[in-house]
């Protein structure tokens, strides 16, 4: 699987992120050299994080934040950029704000870094929507969820139609986005890689709001389905 995202500014500079996820195990490729102190898994380290430090020297997902965080540290979140997207399958293009633009990044480095907290949502990485509303990302993820419980039961184990554990797992990853806000924050001098987060943050947030509400037609801005016999 293969993504490559061009960021260009109003002054005419481009930035190319290339990324490049491993299709056995959905995990993207780290750039290379050694990540900054900041990216240590006990720095910052989420409260509710698996991982050991002896077995693990960096947070997964620090380690795959870590050159973007470099490139976009000094831009202000709010400038004006054309970013074009390049997958396998098709192109996009918007003009956003750079806060936006590295949200749709940050977003498939989170779900492809490895991570175990964040594995509940890397299927969705294989269909990777660039610039997702809210109800885009609500109905895409409550769907690949869904869609795996339906996978769950054909191998004859419980299933989770109540999205009770999808639920939780965003509960969950409401802390973990706070910790990697701060994470970021603490390399940025400007502000474009921790809003960033912040606006992932905000999504996340809603999922479990939707769900927490009972989940409509009408929140997914869906047509009604037809309830006669």
């Amino acid at each position: 699987m293969f993504c490559k995202y061009t960021i260009k500014f109003e002054d005419g500079q481009e930035k190319v992120i290339d990324i490049d996820v491993d299709p056995s195990t959905y995990n993207v490729k780290p750039a290379g050299g050694e990540p900054p102190a900041w990216a240590l898994l006990e720095h910052n380290k989420c409260p509710m994080c698996p991982l050991d430090g002896a077995a693990h020297k960096y947070c997964p997902i620090a380690q795959n934040l870590a050159d973007i965080t470099r490139t976009f540290a000094d831009k202000a979140s709010t400038m004006m950029v054309e970013t074009r997207v390049v997958t396998q399958e098709r192109e996009y293009f918007k003009k956003t704000s750079l806060q936006s633009a590295l949200s749709s990044v940050i977003g498939i480095y989170m779900v492809t870094s490895g991570c175990p907290v964040m594995r509940v949502l890397t299927p969705m990485a294989r269909f990777h929507l660039p610039f997702a509303t809210l109800a885009e990302t609500v109905y895409r993820s409550v769907s690949s969820y869904l869609l795996r419980q339906y996978l769950r039961r054909k191998k004859g184990l419980e299933p989770d139609w109540e999205l009770k554990k999808l639920n939780e797992a965003y509960k969950t990853i409401e802390t973990l986005n706070l910790c990697i806000t701060n994470r970021v924050r603490s390399a940025s001098s400007k502000d474009a890689n921790y809003n960033a987060v912040i606006i992932l943050d905000a999504f996340a947030k809603m999922v479990p709001w939707n769900i927490d509400r009972g989940l409509s037609e009408k929140d997914l801005m869906l047509p009604e389905e037809d309830s006669r016999p």
